[in-house]
């Protein structure tokens, strides 16, 4: 039994981070109800790259499906009048709703938090937006970059005299999505308690800079200046770096603590390096050091010694690292007419790597409204007016 069992979550978000948020809760065992509109669906289908369902032809986005795995959709037409009235009915029986649209705009519709509590006082509805419900920006348009750049995060990534660098995830969507996971947690324990749902408000931005604890305590603690790549973790010490190799490739060195930066000059014969651990300015004395050598000499050389020195890999070789597949963290993903995907599966341990693949929209429209007691003429009726749409 995994810790979800019997936990029902209507998901109404889009693209990263809310479906992430949802895919966390399907792998701690959740039925998730993916509600999309009829014809366009969930954004995140159209992203590219494809692969090809070589049964029909069709094109699914590879994104899409790395995110939205063991979940239930059902194409429905919230907005519409008769549309909605489905939707109140799933959400008497919902444990929670998650929704990312603008703030204020579920009101408009008239599926907000006070609407649907009215049905259900045992809802917890989590509201997932870029900068919140409330303040100076919550009406603003945005996405991850635009959060780290206005939260700081962003200004402390890159080189040292280079320019700021979008980092290679999404670090405020990621962040906001684990965030928005970890708050309805705690309110279906709180629910647990009191009887009662509550109302979340979880935004990206305010996800993104909880990770800045750091950068932020050197600069208003300890008065220091926020110095792309000169910074303690992010390129300013010559023990915690990232080096170019001979043949062209790339290797870091974690040495933070002392006895592993003396394990590092003593295999390399700088004794002198020792007391230079946190200068600036040892780094291109170090980086002269790698040059000497090929990223496979490196290796060799301190395999067999503590000095948290590690090779720069790309995915490629990720899937096939021997301790990945020791820890489980592989998932074959069965998809029809597509074959077995890997992906990187659950990180929970109580949760077995057996993903179903992600649903195509409407793939499980006449399940869920069998469950409400729905006959097939009402369902066939909703269909043809395009309220509903049942996946051929």
């Amino acid at each position: 039994m995994k810790p979800l069992d019997g936990i029902r979550i209507i998901d109404l978000s889009r693209l990263l981070p809310g479906p992430y948020a949802t895919m966390l809760l399907a792998d701690l065992g959740a039925e998730i109800i993916k509600i999309e509109t009829p014809g366009l669906g969930d954004y995140m289908r159209l992203i590219p790259p494809f692969v090809e369902n070589k049964e029909t032809g069709e094109t699914i986005s590879a994104a899409y499906l790395m995110v939205n795995r063991n979940k239930k959709s059902v194409a429905l037409n919230f907005r519409n009048a008769r549309g909605k009235q489905v939707f109140m009915r799933l959400v008497r029986d919902a444990d929670v709703v998650l929704e990312s649209f603008r703030p204020g705009q579920v009101d408009k519709w008239g599926i907000g938090y006070d609407a649907l509590r009215a049905i259900n006082p045992r809802l917890v509805y989590c509201s997932l937006s870029g900068y919140g419900q409330s303040g100076p920006y919550k009406d603003r348009a945005g996405h991850d970059l635009n959060y780290i750049a206005l939260n700081g995060l962003l200004a402390a990534n890159g080189a040292a005299d280079g320019p700021p660098i979008p980092p290679a995830v999404q670090i405020a969507d990621l962040s906001g999505g684990m965030l928005a996971t970890i708050s309805i947690l705690a309110a279906l324990i709180s629910r647990d308690k009191s009887g009662a749902g509550q109302y979340l408000d979880v935004s990206l931005f305010d996800g993104a800079l909880s990770w800045a604890g750091t950068i932020i305590g050197g600069t208003y603690a300890a008065g220091k200046k926020t110095e792309r790549g000169k910074m303690q973790l992010n390129g300013g010490m010559a023990c915690y770096n990232v080096y170019e190799t001979r043949d062209g490739k790339y290797i870091t060195i974690g040495a933070i603590e002392p006895h592993f930066w003396a394990a590092f000059c003593k295999a390399v014969e700088r004794d002198d390096l020792n007391a230079r651990q946190q200068e600036f300015d040892a780094v291109p004395d170090v980086a002269a050091i790698f040059k000497t050598r090929t990223l496979d000499e490196w290796l060799e050389l301190f395999k067999t010694l503590d000095a948290c020195i590690e090779p720069v890999r790309d995915f490629s070789a990720v899937f096939d690292d021997p301790h990945i597949r020791h820890r489980g963290l592989i998932a074959q993903m069965d998809v029809p007419g597509i074959g077995k995907i890997p992906q990187i599966g659950s990180v929970f341990v109580f949760a077995p790597n057996s993903p179903t693949p992600p649903p195509r929209q409407g793939e499980h429209t006449r399940e869920i409204l069998e469950r409400l007691e729905m006959g097939e003429e009402e369902i066939a009726r909703l269909a043809e007016t395009g309220v509903i749409k049942i996946a051929d």
